[in-house]
């Protein structure tokens, strides 16, 4: 198993570490390196790129490249690493770059605790044998995951990333630094749209007016992001629209909380119960028992889960598309 750790946030290790910020590189941009002992970063970061053809993030081998969305303004970042080099290259670029440096060792994992978690029966044994590597990312951004998860809700997966481009391409702004990539519209440029404006793009009424409320929202709630868990997502579920299923993967990705569950997705649970008990179908119910055992590690099985590539056999055909023109 890993025995090598980033450094903590304060530590002596860390400050060391944030010294060698080097400054501008380029016109706005900074640089960071980041000790991240063998932590596999390609599966790292790839948790964080939930959608396809996300026009905000691009993953590629040794490199990953983000546009965002901080309370600064926009900024990129972009990471770069060699195999079994112990160390990331972090710059970033925008408005946003010192915010987004601040907090690039959340992002590489750095903060994921894993002690504690040894599982002793298979087949998670196994799974943790072979990406025990993988640790959990906290993004720290909090509009743009809650932006692009309410566009995700009650929809597929391939309609939710067309939605997305479209709204970010036509409401975003190109990549500080990097070309080729989009920043999702900051929370305000949203909060002045109508529905109707969302509806062009493919959102329907609920979805469009939920996106148009966490705007307005998000100017008092970005900085819950920095908190803990507990209390930024009760905070979001007084936002109209915003229910457990968003806060379980606001809690995740966000907050890179270890001990995360998603309940009410169409799919979670039936992967779970597959994987860890062999079974065709389960419910929230069923998936919260099977997950009950592993606390305060819920969310690092679950990402075990999805890692491990297991599938139950499909017994209906893929649901249609929602056709929203009549909505």
């Amino acid at each position: 198993m890993p025995t090598r750790r980033c450094p903590r946030e304060g530590s002596a290790s860390w400050t060391r570490t944030r010294a060698v910020c080097t400054g501008a590189v380029s016109a706005g941009a900074r640089v960071l390196q980041v000790p991240t002992g063998d932590t596999d970063l390609a599966a790292t970061l790839g948790s964080v790129a939930w959608l396809p053809r996300d026009p905000t993030t691009r993953l590629a081998p040794g490199r990953f490249e983000r546009a965002t969305w901080t309370p600064d303004g926009s900024g990129t970042v972009v990471v770069t690493w060699s195999p079994d080099g112990g160390t990331a290259r972090v710059e970033a670029s925008g408005d946003g770059a010192g915010w987004l440096l601040d907090r690039a060792p959340r992002l590489l994992g750095c903060e994921d605790d894993v002690a504690g978690f040894d599982p002793p029966a298979q087949p998670l044994r196994d799974l943790w044998r072979r990406h025990g590597r993988r640790r959990i990312a906290r993004t720290g951004t909090l509009w743009h995951d809650l932006a692009c998860l309410v566009v995700q809700q009650r929809i597929d997966r391939i309609s939710a990333a067309d939605q997305w481009r479209r709204l970010v391409t036509a409401h975003g702004s190109p990549a500080p630094g990097v070309d080729g990539l989009w920043a999702p519209p900051a929370p305000a440029t949203l909060a002045r749209l109508s529905p109707v404006d969302l509806h062009r793009l493919g959102l329907e009424r609920t979805r469009a007016s939920t996106l148009v409320g966490a705007g307005l929202a998000l100017a008092r709630h970005q900085h819950l992001a920095d908190d803990d868990v507990a209390p930024g997502t009760a905070a979001l579920r007084a936002v109209p629209g915003i229910g457990p299923w968003t806060t379980g993967c606001l809690a995740a990705l966000t907050w890179g909380d270890r001990d995360a569950v998603i309940p009410g997705d169409s799919g979670i649970p039936s992967l779970v119960a597959w994987a860890l008990a062999g079974r065709h179908r389960a419910d929230d119910a069923a998936m919260l028992d099977l997950l009950e055992p592993h606390r305060p590690h819920r969310y690092r099985v679950l990402g075990l889960v999805m890692a491990s590539g297991r599938r139950p056999p499909r017994h209906a055909p893929r649901g249609h598309r929602q056709d929203i023109r009549r909505r």
